[in-house]
């Protein structure tokens, strides 16, 4: 019905810029670069539209020397905008209704890019995903901006720990987590930002008077620490240099040929830091432990150990997937090749869907840190189907692939952004379904 409506609207909106031209709002106001992550829309991908201050419009898939996906005019009518593409015919109108929310672009109906385009996800009618552009702002200052420190509260002493992320669509989200009372506290808010002149201001409605000072090393920013502050509060912020990285990496590693295995902990920090922990076997006096910095250079990560005498060492960061030679016990002088898998990415993951015929599935896909997994479907509450097998996940131009091989040799594939999208086997006679996994 919405999504009808707006169709409607844009239909209407189209009749009446081709008899009266072109509606005249601000549209110096929507010029700039935008970019859309299609991931929540089936489509792990991301793309950019380029408004220029006279309305003109631009799809493409990069920002520089990138190829037209499609061009145009933007017109308007009160609150509602419309892309008019160049392309449109009075037998074939092609355009799509959007309406403005602050630097965000949400747009009503399908977006039309080259010869394909980006439908709105409406597999949740009680909350649809529709395609959104936002505004490449301030892009300097974009990332995560994180910090703490103790205050006395109630007689008591509370940690605060807390993020500022600024993202595209100058939109920021400060969550603030903290320890009271032997519960744990979680405090976010979200809004608009601004920056003039090394100032930057929050725009929230339930928060006022929230702003501060840009610095080289990060921000000094007067904030509401928690839904009962009746102040601001001054908080320091350091910007994360290494955010993307930054996470628990698990490694697996049978050396039986020595006697044991090997499981080790990387952890690497938002700031350039780590911590790595071996342990080989049941030996705890066997147990590896170091820490350092790290540096990132596309894919090329550099591991540096805070201790005298060290030697650089050198790994792959592809995805979720680091692959580096590290020690693995006080009695190997020798270091080993490790891979480790960003904890997000192992463990057991669930899916449910229905097939043609409306049977319900209901699937456990384990992920394990050695590279192996197991698959159990269950139809109707009865298992169906199980394979195990080994998995790789890997770097592909649509983003992050997952592949299954199962010791049968069959080979299934996917998509992973936030969850995992794959189809399988669902039963013996190697019927297949699409799955989407979550953690």
């Amino acid at each position: 019905m919405k999504r009808n409506l707006a169709l409607l609207l844009a239909l209407v909106l189209f009749v009446s810029l081709s008899l009266t031209g072109m509606a005249e709002p601000d549209l110096a106001a929507l010029e700039g670069s935008y970019i859309m992550d299609a991931s929540a829309l089936g489509m792990p991908m991301s793309v950019y539209l380029v408004v220029n201050a006279q309305g003109g419009f631009t799809w493409t898939n990069k920002l520089e020397g990138g190829t037209d996906k499609g061009n145009g005019v933007i017109g308007a009518e009160g609150d509602t905008y419309l892309l008019l593409y160049s392309d449109s015919t009075p037998d074939s109108l092609k355009m799509v209704p959007f309406v403005v929310e602050g630097k965000t672009l949400v747009f009503q109906a399908r977006v039309p890019y080259g010869s394909s385009g980006f439908a709105p996800n409406l597999e949740n009618p009680d909350q649809p995903v529709y395609p959104t552009a936002r505004m490449i702002a301030f892009e300097e200052a974009l990332g995560t901006y994180s910090g703490g420190h103790t205050a006395q509260a109630m007689g008591s002493e509370l940690d605060y720990n807390y993020d500022l992320v600024l993202d595209y669509g100058a939109a920021y989200t400060f969550t603030n987590r903290f320890a009271m009372a032997g519960e744990t506290h979680e405090f976010a808010q979200q809004g608009l930002f601004d920056i003039q002149d090394g100032v930057i201001r929050l725009f929230n409605p339930e928060r006022e008077g929230q702003e501060g000072q840009i610095r080289d090393d990060g921000i000094t920013l007067n904030v509401f620490l928690s839904p009962m502050s009746k102040s601001l509060a001054e908080v320091s912020l350091k910007k994360a240099t290494t955010a993307q990285q930054a996470g628990v990496y698990l490694a697996v590693k049978d050396m039986s040929m020595m006697g044991f295995v090997v499981s080790a902990t990387l952890t690497l920090d938002a700031f350039g830091g780590y911590i790595y922990q071996a342990l080989a076997g049941d030996e705890a006096e066997a147990a590896y432990e170091e820490a350092g910095s790290f540096m990132i250079d596309k894919d090329q990560l550099t591991l540096l150990a805070a201790k005298e005498g060290a030697e650089p060492g050198a790994g792959v960061l592809t995805g979720p997937v680091l692959t580096v030679k590290m020690p693995v016990s006080t009695q190997v002088p020798m270091k080993t090749e490790l891979t480790f898998y960003n904890e997000n990415a192992v463990g057991i993951f669930l899916a449910e869907g229905k097939d043609e015929a409306g049977a319900a599935y209901a699937c456990q896909l384990t992920l394990n840190t050695d590279g192996t997994y197991a698959l159990q479907v269950n139809k109707d509450g009865a298992v169906a189907y199980e394979e195990s097998g080994s998995f790789a996940y890997q770097a592909s131009p649509m983003g992050t692939a997952l592949e299954l091989t199962s010791s049968a040799g069959l080979v299934s594939s996917g998509m992973v952004s936030g969850a995992i999208n794959i189809t399988h086997n669902i039963d013996e006679a190697m019927n297949t379904l699409g799955f989407t996994y979550s953690k």
